[in-house]
């Protein structure tokens, strides 16, 4: 029997694309509330259904950083980056471009607060410190951004939204998770293969696994603290683990 399309649906929708996007458990809690139900996935499905023709997509993203999974609201035809440029002033969007440049090529996928602040003297930039503060705090709330001990990282909006942008411009600074074979911007890196993976795949191999090896090489990974990173190990399976 096919599900109809209800004032519920478009409660839930509408508050998606005002928020950009919607931490998982909010949904859950949303739609229990609306359908008395906590399958999120089924209704979200429903409403994909209805956006398609609009070429709209509500798509499930993991947190690099915390594990956590969200519900963002993408476009499947439309230039993202294009968007984007739209909603940010050009200051805004120099000071973001440069800190995303810097957070690519790095070694380990951050890039220092202190060093973030500092680009908003950039002659492309030209923010005060308090400007650029406020700007950062706003798209790390957002989700364009995140941060932990005092590094940004780069956020599961933008991963999510602006992967287009990344691969275009960044493409041989990209490296693939060797896990869930998706690109990775942070993660943890084998010391023997410099292979990477993402934290939250590692958690879950690590379940599997011990001692956690790596899946390339087979070499033994050091004590990893894998503490902070939040995983439904119910609901997520990494399809690319090794079996042995």
């Amino acid at each position: 029997m096919k599900m109809v399309y209800t004032k519920q649906h478009k409660i839930l929708l509408q508050t998606i694309m005002h928020e950009g996007l919607l931490n998982e458990n909010k949904a859950k809690d949303l739609v229990i509330k609306l359908f008395n139900d906590d399958k999120v996935s089924l209704v979200i499905n429903h409403i994909n259904e209805q956006l398609q023709p609009l070429n709209m997509l509500i798509k499930r993203a993991q947190c690099e950083i915390t594990g956590e999974f969200y519900w963002v609201f993408v476009s499947t035809v439309l230039d993202e980056v294009t968007r984007f440029q739209e909603e940010f002033s050009k200051a805004q969007l120099a000071l973001l471009r440069n800190i995303f440049s810097e957070i690519i090529t790095s070694s380990n996928g951050c890039a220092p607060s202190i060093f973030c602040l500092n680009l908003c003297s950039l002659s492309d930039v030209k923010m005060s410190i308090t400007e650029a503060e406020e700007f950062l705090n706003d798209i790390v709330n957002r989700k364009w951004l995140a941060y932990k001990n005092g590094n940004y990282y780069i956020g599961v909006r933008s991963i999510t939204e602006l992967m287009p942008y990344f691969r275009a411009t960044y493409e041989n600074n990209l490296s693939t998770c060797c896990l869930c074979k998706q690109v990775i911007f942070h993660g943890e890196r084998c010391n023997n293969c410099q292979n990477l993976l993402h934290l939250h795949c590692l958690k879950r191999y690590a379940m599997i696994y011990n001692p956690v090896t790596c899946p390339t090489c087979d070499s033994v990974f050091p004590n990893i603290d894998l503490s902070d990173t939040n995983d439904d190990l119910e609901t997520v399976k990494c399809e690319n683990m090794r079996t042995s």
